[in-house]
Parts: C-alpha cells; structure tokens; sequence
C-alpha cells in the first residue's frame, strides 16, 4: 500500500483484520498438537509466545518500550517456573531482593513441568494483557484449557494439581513484583503525557501536524531495569543544529527526503517490512523479535533449558534497550525529519507512516534490533540464515518474507528501514545501533549457571 496511515484510518479494516487474525490464529495456530514437537513443555512455551504477539497486536496501549516490558517478565517468570526441570541452571530471584520467589514442590522432580508453564503464562496472560478485546481474552482462556484438557493424564492428578499451584504462585510472585515499579505497572493505561513540555529551542521534538499527539512515555528512560543502569549508556553528543547547506542535518534530512520522493520498491518493501508499530495492524518492535524468536526455536527444538533461556534473555535484552534508548531520547529531544524537511525544503512532504510521538535520536527500532540480535546470536550462531515469515500473507502492506544470513544482518536493515520510512535521519539509527550492540555484548555476560555477570 502507498500510505499504512490511511489503511489504519478506516476502522472497518482493522475489525475485518482482527476477525481474520483470531480466526486463522484459532484454525491453524494450533494444529498438530499434542505431540507435534519434541516435548510437551516445548509446545506450551511456543504456543504462549505466539499468541503473545496477537495480544501484542491487538491490546490497547500496547507499543514498543510496554510490549517489551511485559516480555521481560513473561520471560523471567517462565523461566523461574521450568527451573526445577532446568539442570545446571540457576534462580535469578537473588539478584532482586524484593523478588519473593515459591518455594519447589519438595519433590521437583514430580513437578508437571509443562502443567505448570501454561499455568504461569495464564495467569500472566490475565493480568498483562488486560486491555486486549474480548475476543482475544477468550482466545487466551481456550489456549489455557486446551492445554489443561491435553496434559491432563500426562501424570498424576496429584502432581498436575501442585505443577498448576507452583506456575500460578511464580506468576504471581513475578507480577506483584514487576507492580513494585510504579512507572512501569500498568503504562499501557496512561501512555500519553500531556502534561510535559518539549524543550523550547530550535531543533527541539514537537509533535507533528498531522499526527499532533502528545508525548509517549516521555519519563520511561526511569523505568526499572533488570540491573542495567540508563545513565551509563549515553548517546554520543548531537552535533550542533543547523539548517544551512552542507550542514550533517541538512544532508542527512535530504537523505530521507530523496530517498522518499519517490521510493523504490525495494525500499518502500523494507520500509514496510520491518514497521511494526501500528497498533491493530502489526505487532509492536518489541515483539517482531518475538515473532523472530519463535520461527527460530520452532525450527531448531532447542532443548527446554536454552528454550527457556532463549525468552528469558531476549525478553530482558529488549526491555533494557527501550529504558536506554527513552532515556537518550528525551534527553536529547530531537526534532523528527517530517519537521525539518516540512521547514526546509518541502512543506508538503509527507512520511510514508505518520510520525511517532516522541523525540527521535536515537531510534528505538535501531537499539531494540541491535540488541535482540547480539542475544540471538550468541544463543543461535554467528552465520543463522533464515527467511522471517513475520508478515507472510499480508495484504495491508509489504510483508512478504525477506531472507537474511545473520540476525545482525537482520538488525541492521531494520534500522536502515526507518530512514526510507520517514521516521529517522540516519544518525538515529546508527547510534541506535551502537547502543543496542553496546548493550547486547554486556547482557550476554550474565551467566545463567553461576547467576553473575563474567568476561567473555
């Protein structure tokens, strides 16, 4: 399509798409199980992580730093739920202090494992994706008793009733926890601030005309992290702002605006390929690593524990990087391209998406991708060929699968995407993905056997 802003315009399209989705999701989502993969926690842990990114899609409130968020704890209470099947893995719990944990059954090895993560990931699923519509809340009820119905003489009744207890009490534990960050809980009910005032000076964000909305979570970069602390990865100085010829925002700002009047058709595919922030439309940044992540263990059938290793870090690298990126962005504050291309060489000019509401150095597509692929890799391999399958058979838009040689390669066109897009002059994506690769490289130290941050 020319403009995804129209598309998203006309709501009838998006009730037609989201009776499509749920009815596909419900037709196909789940055909073959039980028993069409390696083990049964295998096939609970895949199936949660796709209809992840339906709620994803769908909830109301959801973007990229809340749907990152959520993936984190989903993540990190997962993995707490399977640690007792897990060998030579340990708890995370020590390293948050206010993070109280249930204790093992005192027999883990009689644990239901499976029984308990479709548990776990229910009872989650309830409190995280409260503003998903109805019809998506009752898709998540029938995945929790699908599974319920499945597992239920896989063991005893005994075992499955306290496998179920222990998912649901992690779930719990984690959830009460992640309420702990009064900034974070429940962000996708209040995203909007109207209340904050963009620096008054030249240069400076201002929310655009045609898509005039108030701040996105302008105070996220406060947010609490897992352990990384924002302030020590600052985003290299701005140079100094200029609008005169041969200036690095002049030449990169027409850069943007070249590059979009006309756009190729592999551009314009790239663009659209890797926009994943249209809310009804496609799932958010955040989670088209997801999507990513669940096409790479569904073919490869990790073992449970690099499975669970596998969402665990992805779900912290991704919500890391958002609090990062935000921070920088509402320290800086800079102005969006629609803005100085409108000012200073074509006030008709219009991106091919409408311009996010929040300041755009650096870009969080860019620092969220770069961080998710050094987390890949190191779990998958420096050479991982794939073809991402995230928007196959989309019509609203150019989806069509695209093939890639690495997950860097993968995270690289990403942030270059955001340039053909509108949305970003290339220094917010090249510094988006020095940040992100920053990033990754210190979170993949974190040694899962040992509970400690070790050299690499």
């Amino acid at each position: 399509m020319k403009n995804i802003r129209k598309k998203i315009q006309l709501s009838f399209v998006l009730i037609m798409a989201t009776a499509l989705s749920i009815w596909v999701y419900r037709l196909s989502g789940h055909a073959g199980w039980p028993g069409s993969w390696a083990s049964l926690e295998q096939q609970v842990v895949l199936d949660w992580n796709q209809h992840a990114l339906v709620c994803d899609r769908y909830a109301e409130g959801y973007n990229g730093p809340i749907a990152a968020r959520t993936y984190a704890y989903l993540g990190l209470a997962a993995y707490e739920t399977a640690l007792p099947g897990l060998n030579g893995y340990v708890s995370l719990a020590s390293r948050y202090p206010d993070l109280y944990l249930p204790a093992w059954p005192s027999t883990p090895a009689e644990l239901h494992i499976p029984s308990a993560l479709n548990a776990c990931y229910a009872t989650l699923f309830d409190k995280y994706f409260l503003t998903a519509p109805p019809h998506v809340q009752e898709a998540s009820h029938e995945l929790k008793q699908k599974w319920e119905k499945a597992l239920a003489g896989d063991a005893s009744a005994q075992n499955i009733q306290a496998s179920l207890k222990f998912g649901r009490e992690v779930a719990l534990a984690v959830y009460q926890w992640s309420a702990k960050d009064s900034l974070g809980h429940q962000a996708f009910f209040h995203n909007f601030e109207r209340a904050y005032v963009p620096p008054d000076r030249t240069g400076a964000w201002v929310p655009s005309a045609s898509f005039p909305m108030p701040a996105l979570l302008p105070y996220w970069g406060r947010v609490r992290t897992f352990g990384v602390n924002p302030q020590n990865y600052p985003a290299k100085p701005l140079p100094e702002y200029s609008e005169k010829p041969g200036s690095s925002y002049y030449i990169q700002a027409l850069e943007a605006y070249t590059v979009s009047s006309p756009l190729s058709f592999e551009n314009q595919w790239i663009a659209e390929f890797w926009s994943d922030d249209h809310h009804g439309l496609t799932f958010s940044p955040a989670g088209r690593w997801i999507s990513i992540a669940n096409q790479v263990v569904k073919k490869e059938q990790p073992p449970l524990g690099k499975l669970m290793e596998t969402y665990l870090r992805l779900g912290l690298a991704l919500h890391e990087s958002f609090v990062v990126c935000w921070y920088n962005k509402y320290y800086y504050n800079l102005e969006r391209p629609e803005t100085f291309i409108k000012k200073v060489f074509n006030p008709l000019w219009e991106p091919l998406s409408h311009t996010p509401p929040f300041p755009a150095y650096p870009s969080g597509h860019a620092t969220c991708a770069a961080t998710a692929s050094v987390v890949l890799t190191q779990l998958y391999g420096e050479l991982y060929e794939m073809t991402d399958n995230s928007h196959k058979g989309r019509t609203e838009f150019k989806g069509d699968p695209r093939h890639f040689v690495s997950f860097k390669e993968m995270a690289y066109e990403n942030a270059f995407s955001r340039i053909p897009l509108g949305a970003h002059l290339r220094m917010d994506c090249e510094e988006g993905v020095r940040l992100g690769l920053l990033l990754g490289s210190e979170l993949a130290k974190l040694d899962l056997q040992t509970n400690r941050f070790t050299a690499n």
